[in-house]
């Protein structure tokens, strides 16, 4: 599909969500229809955005035009479709390390309290055992939490050890412990291994971009958390999927641009302002906490509370007025 042809798409599968609709007149309508788009089970808020190979084809062409500033407005654009709440909840939020580092790609760090919250560090529980282990650390290293890096950095490390880890999942937990230790020659050995990693890892949940958003994501890190001096001492990986033209730009523009690529149709300009908003606050809560029927064990774990995770949201867009009047 080109460019041209989205907006009548984008009509399409909006107006395909919305035709079952019915007002029943218990908050204004533009914000009742606002919450039947965000909960509606027939397709997801992400359905009304490009493809992923239009994505990457637009990607693509900002690199080979070193267009950098355009390509941190895809990244950008597209990681919001990714942090879009889910009314299923569950464990969605497993994903949301891989969307910081691309958050801090394109400079968007307003996202981390968002999507990586402190309350995370309560989560034990997961699908994939990456994903809490890098996103404690990432809490702790974040906030320079000296208490909370106590426990996470040894149970990183005891996670470097196990066999069922991918190399990048590996490398990115060891790359994180290298930027807490400050130890620049590892961590320029661990984020090359994150390059190589990601041509062969399988589980990377966001799927495949024409470069590795990952090890940008993370040089972007080092630049923040780091000292100048020892940021310096990093060395860029020489590897194919990793911009250097890109990383040395972002150094020198650590706010970049990051309006829209593609904008809505007119009619659809509540999709422009939902794009344009902070992503969701993830809200957790424990569904299992007082039930007889489920281990003792398994009572305790934390799952993503989806209809709060899109009311919570709901709410907070009307306020900012991503619609009515």
């Amino acid at each position: 599909m080109q460019m041209q042809d989205y907006p009548a798409f984008y009509r399409e599968v909006y107006e395909k969500i919305m035709e079952k609709f019915t007002y029943e007149g218990n908050e204004p309508e533009e914000k009742a229809r606002l919450r039947y788009l965000f909960h509606s089970q027939r397709t997801s808020i992400a359905a009304l955005t490009p493809r992923p190979d239009a994505w990457n084809a637009w990607t693509t062409e900002c690199i080979e035009k070193e267009d950098w500033s355009g390509l941190c407005r895809i990244i950008n654009q597209r990681g919001k479709g990714d942090m879009m709440p889910v009314v299923y909840g569950g464990y969605n939020h497993e994903k949301n390390f891989h969307c910081m580092m691309e958050c801090l790609v394109c400079g968007n760090v307003e996202a981390m309290e968002r999507i990586l919250p402190a309350e995370l560090l309560q989560v034990k529980n997961s699908n994939n055992p990456f994903f809490p282990i890098a996103a404690h650390v990432l809490i702790g290293l974040w906030h320079r939490d000296g208490a909370v890096l106590a426990w996470a950095v040894p149970e990183a490390e005891a996670f470097l050890g196990k066999k069922k880890a991918s190399q990048m999942e590996k490398a990115m937990i060891a790359f994180l412990l290298d930027l807490i230790g400050g130890d620049m020659e590892k961590g320029s050995e661990d984020l090359l291994a994150v390059c190589k990693g990601y041509m062969r890892n399988q589980k990377y949940v966001l799927g495949r971009r024409p470069f590795c958003t990952l090890a940008h994501g993370l040089y972007c890190l080092a630049q923040i958390v780091l000292p100048e001096e020892v940021f310096r001492k990093l060395k860029m990986p020489e590897y194919k999927n990793f911009l250097t033209g890109f990383a040395l730009w972002r150094r020198e523009n650590p706010d970049p641009d990051r309006s829209l690529w593609l904008r809505y149709p007119e009619e659809l300009e509540v999709l422009n302002r939902i794009f344009e908003a902070p992503p969701a606050q993830v809200i957790l809560w424990q569904p299992h906490l007082d039930s007889p029927h489920i281990k003792p064990k398994d009572r305790q774990d934390w799952y993503v509370h989806g209809v709060k995770w899109i009311d919570n949201y709901v709410d907070e867009l009307w306020e900012m007025g991503a619609c009515g009047e």
